[in-house]
């Protein structure tokens, strides 16, 4: 997420194209989220499914599901240049979630 959201507001021909990759990271990772909703959350797991109309989760809440309950690395956290093991609040996965989809959302 980090590097998705550092190259966005970019200008250049090399900083578009990283812009364009940040674009494609957010794809998948929004992809992956509605594949592991899918698998992990199907007709037997009521309690997130019960929340929503006709049992359809918004993209943002099954991105949100992948980050909370799948523990991942990010890059750069207080200034390191390092990879760090996170297990992010549900809070947290919902506020990257929403970056993320807004991000594979605009042009």
């Amino acid at each position: 997420l980090y590097i998705i959201m550092m190259y966005w507001d970019t200008k250049t021909k090399q900083q578009q194209e990283s812009r364009l990759h940040a674009k494609l990271a957010a794809n998948c990772l929004l992809t992956f989220g509605k594949a592991h909703c899918a698998a992990e959350h199907t007709g037997e797991d009521q309690i997130l499914m019960n929340q929503y109309e006709h049992g359809r989760v918004p993209e943002e809440r099954q991105l949100a599901q992948l980050l909370y309950e799948v523990s991942h690395h990010v890059f750069g956290i207080d200034g390191s240049d390092t990879f760090i093991l996170r297990e992010p609040t549900m809070t947290q996965a919902e506020e990257m979630a929403e970056k993320i989809k807004k991000l594979v959302s605009t042009t």
